[in-house]
């Protein structure tokens, strides 16, 4: 071992120590049959610097195997596995393979945090990891690597991890729009010191110049940019440079001067050549084409951006702008990011030149751009983890879909608005139920170890919220959440690799098309109404049993926000009912009446807003002419997903079950439910077969339990929307929305959550509401009646009794639902025909009547064949005696 250290602290060229090395591993191997940590240190050394000569396969192979010796030989040193690790996921970063670099200095992190000795390295790595996630545009996913790791760095006072990590956060933080930023970066400047090392300078000044670009401090912003830029040039930094003058140009283009914008990023090209770094040079040409776009210079863009394309190092070389690269050379692309950007600004300008000269042929470019930008959004989701930066890049991917959907109308396509409808929404709750279909495919005992990896990253994350920040039972919490989180991405990644048919189930992308909606979505007499809200337009798909019809609506979106917030009002003075009298027959006449829908029962696929269309006044004079009465509603997150729902095949030990707690646990400070008990009781006669469960018997446990036997299932409880996230509440404690998740294998047909605001949630741009009702859809339960509003309880009970007997009969449930409004409606007094009382209730998912179920009773089949033997003897006795 002191051969090789001297070695390494040797100050001889690189060949020289090489040959040095090579030579101590053949004495190695000459002398000891085994190899040994002795061995490992010495292919470590080698891989390193064959990394730094750029021999990237010797660097890989010699680095692994110096982690096979120290993870599996008799006489290994498994602390020095920290250093092997760091540097494959080095190695692989520099190579642009992010996934393998993330699953590297994941492990690096989590070895090195049980060696006291080796957390300097695990810091390191969460430094180089949280950079790496920032750059591929998984912003929050690099926030919370980075406050992880500062959390680290804190408990062993390393002051210059602390720096660069509270940088890389509020760096993250300032993508993400959070104004918490400028707080995190003040802190860590406030932490350098004379004799802190420029780099720190560099990084903290950076981010601050970002935060006081947010802030439009513009001469700050200005003055730091240029600044950290010379320091980065004199020391010939030249990526980073380029990096800077993007950045630069990029605020000069916020604040309207594209003209300063385009000599920051001519000087970036200069810079990137130097790096040699053809992402960055890819990014200095998407910028300089932003910047042409910005000048009304939409053909220098396109030819700009089509340079973008062909710097990048995917093997595409065809500079003709209407080329786009196919999914195979998508497929070897490292940082899709850059490649979404590039094509949809890409098919942006395209789309302006079609704008102005209508000529087709430009239309027909962009919509397939547009398609090819929408490949690299789902390679750019499968790579993204965590549920925050997928919505983050739900939200960010919308302007997208918003132009394409354009496209398709002003070229006359439904079929590929079709496409983009679908593929701008739920799309996380479409992965979800394409996981749940890809779990049939594994076996029973992989199913089940990733449902107790789920249910532990569960436990820990409840364990977190309890606990106070700037703990030590915080700080524990966080790194199990770390350590739980990375071994089910590993064990999924295990099962993507073993098992093909769950890996082709799980990302399988194809859309809903108008021919496959028409065959497996709408039943007879029904049809699909799918939104788009643009600005000041609503994009409107139709499709029925005839064809798909394509509309562009104008509305007015300040009508629909006042209508949706009075809906839930039970009083109204005179002029507040004139007031959504008006509003709700405008709302009419702008989004549904154009549109003239001939089929009774209507599938609502909305955006942006949940507008229960039943409500709305057909006539502005008449105080009930709601839509109720001419249309049977139901509305799905996405008309893929009524695809993707699969019906119940398992036969449901009770064809219902109701719950109905009424009294809660006395720490819980809930008010009572009176006559709950009684309602469920009522509709329990309705079912061939039931359950019921009252009082204390209506726990969390036993509604956990027993849900996913049932068939149909009724709930009458309180529930909230009110805090971080939707709390549905049980007889002695409540269930959240992450808990909803962890159901399994439900043979549910019909959850109706007869509770105050189950529909309401967080709204998230691109997914729809994130509530309790949606918390039981991505369980796989193919239809949830939920309510959009607080209830009024003697309403709520004697419209669902009515439900329930129509649903008993068989009655489809949309229109089980419509009857019951109406007959609802048709009993009560003008004063209690206002929507609060009865609209709240909205059906999301599959239409069917629940399947009544073979009675397991007597078992008259058996009786028929045993009188038949019987005869048959009879008969053969008379015969023969």
């Amino acid at each position: 071992m002191q051969a090789v250290i001297a070695v390494e602290q040797s100050t001889v060229d690189n060949n020289s120590k090489l040959h040095q090395l090579d030579s101590l591993l053949t004495i190695q191997k000459r002398c000891y049959k085994a190899k040994d940590s002795v061995y490992a240190r010495i292919v470590h050394r080698m891989g390193n610097i064959y990394h730094l000569e750029q021999s990237w396969d010797n660097a890989i192979a010699y680095t692994k195997d110096a982690i096979a010796v120290n993870t599996s030989a008799k006489d290994r040193q498994e602390p020095f596995l920290v250093n092997s690790y760091f540097n494959l996921g080095l190695f692989y970063d520099k190579l642009y393979l992010h996934e393998e670099s993330y699953h590297y200095f994941d492990s690096c992190i989590l070895l090195g945090i049980r060696f006291p000795e080796k957390t300097a390295i695990a810091l390191l790595a969460f430094e180089r990891s949280a950079f790496s996630l920032y750059n591929s545009g998984q912003y929050q996913q690099a926030k919370n690597i980075s406050e992880l790791g500062f959390r680290v760095a804190h408990s062993i006072r390393d002051t210059l991890s602390e720096i660069a990590l509270l940088a890389q956060k509020a760096q993250a933080m300032v993508a993400l729009d959070d104004t918490a930023a400028a707080g995190v970066i003040r802190q860590a400047i406030g932490m350098l010191s004379p004799n802190t090392a420029e780099v720190y300078k560099i990084v903290c000044y950076t981010v601050y110049a970002a935060v006081c670009g947010k802030l439009r401090k513009e001469q700050e912003a200005v003055k730091w940019y240029r600044q950290v830029m010379r320091w980065n040039e004199a020391s010939e930094r030249w990526s980073d440079c380029a990096r800077n003058t993007l950045d630069l140009g990029n605020f000069y283009l916020d604040i309207h001067q594209p003209a300063l914008a385009m000599q920051c990023y001519r000087q970036g090209i200069q810079f990137a050549l130097k790096s040699a770094d053809p992402y960055v040079l890819a990014g200095v040409y998407n910028n300089i084409g932003s910047a042409c776009w910005n000048l009304k210079k939409y053909h220098e863009a396109l030819a700009n951006y089509q340079k973008g394309l062909t710097t990048l190092p995917i093997n595409f070389k065809d500079s003709a702008i209407t080329a786009n690269p196919g999914y195979e050379l998508l497929r070897h692309v490292n940082n899709n990011y850059f490649v979404y950007t590039l094509l949809s600004n890409k098919a942006e300008s395209l789309l302006e030149i079609y704008r102005k000269t209508g000529e087709q042929h430009w239309g027909k470019v962009a919509l397939q751009t547009y398609m090819i930008a929408d490949l690299a959004v789902d390679l750019m989701r499968w790579k993204q983890y965590g549920e925050p930066t997928q919505l983050y890049w739900r939200n960010r991917t919308r302007k997208m879909y918003a132009q394409a959907i354009e496209t398709s109308y002003l070229l006359h396509d439904p079929n590929a608005a079709c496409h983009f409808f679908e593929k701008s929404r739920a799309v996380l709750l479409n992965d979800k139920l394409n996981e749940l279909g890809a779990r049939r495919l594994l076996p029973a005992a992989a199913a089940a170890e990733e449902q107790q990896l789920r249910i532990r990253i569960n436990a820990v994350q409840q364990q977190l919220e309890r606990e106070p920040a700037d703990t030590a039972a915080y700080e524990q919490a966080s790194r199990r959440l770390f350590q739980e989180q990375k071994s089910l991405e590993r064990f999924i990644a295990g099962l993507e690799r073993q098992h093909p048919g769950y890996y082709r189930y799980k990302y399988d992308t194809s859309a809903a098309t108008p021919a496959l909606i028409r065959k497996r979505v709408l039943a007879a007499d029904q049809e699909l109404i799918s939104y788009f809200m643009a600005d000041s337009f609503a994009y409107v798909l139709q499709v029925t049993a005839r064809g798909a019809r394509l509309h562009r609506l104008p509305y007015v979106k300040q009508e629909v926000e006042a209508l949706l917030e009075a809906l839930d009002q039970p009083v109204f003075t005179t002029q507040a009912y004139n007031r959504y009298r008006d509003l709700s027959y405008s709302i009419y006449k702008q989004l549904f009446a154009p549109i003239q829908p001939h089929s009774s029962r209507v599938i609502i696929s909305g955006d942006e807003y949940f507008i229960p269309f039943d409500a709305l006044l057909t006539d502005r004079d008449v105080h009930n002419s709601y839509l109720l009465r001419k249309h049977a509603f139901s509305y799905t997150y996405a008309a893929g997903s009524l695809l993707k729902q699969k019906p119940p095949t398992e036969r449901a030990v009770y064809p219902f079950l109701g719950i109905a707690p009424e009294e809660y646990a006395a720490n819980m400070e809930l008010q009572p439910l009176p006559g709950a008990a009684a309602s469920v009781g009522r509709i329990r006669k309705d079912y061939r077969k039931g359950r019921v469960l009252t009082g204390e018997n209506a726990d969390r446990n036993n509604f956990l339990e027993q849900l996913p036997r049932s068939s149909v299932v009724q709930l009458y409880t309180h529930a909230s929307a009110a805090g971080m996230e939707p709390v549905l509440f049980l007889a002695d404690t409540s269930l959240r929305l992450p808990e909803i998740g962890l159901l399994e294998d439900t043979v549910t047909a019909l959850i109706i959550l007869s509770s105050c605001e189950s529909g309401r949630g967080k709204l998230a741009r691109g997914e729809g509401v994130l509530s309790l009702g949606r918390g039981f859809s991505m369980a796989g339960i193919p239809a949830v009646i939920t309510a959009l509003w607080k209830i009024d309880n003697k309403a709520t009970y004697e419209l669902t009794e009515k439900l329930h007997e129509a649903l008993a009969r068989g009655v489809p449930k949309d229109v089980a639902l419509q009857q019951a409004k109406l007959h609802y409606l048709d009993a009560q007094g003008r004063d209690r025909q206002l929507p609060y009382y009865w609209a709240s209730s909205v059906l999301i998912g599959d239409t069917a009547a629940v399947k009544p179920q073979a009675d397991k009773g007597f078992p008259y089949g058996y009786v028929l064949i045993g009188l038949f033997f019987a005869v048959l003897v009879v008969v053969l006795l008379r015969r023969y005696f």
